[in-house]
């Protein structure tokens, strides 16, 4: 398959959407609600647009192998994943997911099952989805040319700096309300459920923003190792939501 900015940057977004729909309903099914994955604000996941990129152009020339499709595929994606979740932790201090309650995990960055899961995805996506994405990617570049890409290139840059932007903002925001707990706490002598109560109350709500919020939630196992309360403060908004929709 031959490559060009238009096809490639088509094909990141079909396949980054498509994972994007895949988490969301997962993970919607699982939490009997609904789910907005993703740390970018739109509706992809770059991950899988790169992972399935990676698979399709540097695995092509053994894609006729099923066995070596599949055992490349999950090793590509499985090391993609790990790194990705090494830079997240690295540049933000956070993570977003954990398989350590996955059996033969690595650090909680990948599991062999989850990497299994992958190999099979990727199979499919080879021999049966990708032939069918690409008559249609063929036909958008007919129809649009260059423009579409770039159009769709400049809007995922900017979600990009928003959503960076939005998650130093957040863990500025935690980190300060973590220190006031803290503060708090060594100042008076209050039973510790009254002080979880007037920072949840007075402080949370209105400090967090929507993708901020949107990350809190979605991320059921998301964590911020440096920040010493921060499994407060996200069991605290969760409280809140909940409490919210009773009141409703």
């Amino acid at each position: 398959m031959t490559a060009s900015f238009p096809k490639i940057v088509f094909l990141f977004f079909i396949y980054a959407v498509i994972g994007w729909l895949w988490e969301t309903v997962y993970c919607s099914l699982k939490a009997k609600k609904f789910v907005y994955r993703g740390f970018l604000l739109g509706p992809y996941c770059p991950i899988y647009g790169f992972g399935v990129l990676a698979v399709l152009f540097f695995i092509e020339p053994y894609q006729k192998n099923i066995l070596f499709l599949y055992v490349m595929s999950a090793v590509v994606v499985t090391l993609l994943e790990y790194v990705t979740s090494y830079a997240l932790e690295k540049i933000f201090h956070t993570t977003w997911w954990d398989y350590k309650e996955v059996p033969l995990n690595i650090n909680g960055r990948v599991a062999l099952p989850i990497s299994l899961f992958w190999g099979v995805g990727c199979v499919a996506i080879v021999k049966w989805i990708q032939p069918l994405v690409l008559k249609g990617v063929n036909q958008l570049i007919t129809e649009f040319g260059i423009g579409l890409p770039l159009l769709l290139f400049g809007l995922l840059f900017l979600d990009f700096c928003y959503s960076v932007a939005s998650m130093n903002a957040f863990q500025k925001e935690i980190a300060k309300l973590s220190d006031e707990i803290e503060a708090k706490k060594s100042e008076i002598n209050e039973g510790l459920s009254e002080l979880k109560e007037e920072v949840r109350q007075k402080r949370i709500s209105p400090s967090l923003r929507f993708n901020q919020k949107r990350m809190l939630q979605s991320y059921r196992k998301m964590n911020m190792p440096e920040i010493k309360h921060f499994k407060e403060i996200k069991a605290l908004q969760n409280q809140k939501k909940e409490s919210k929709k009773t009141s409703n």
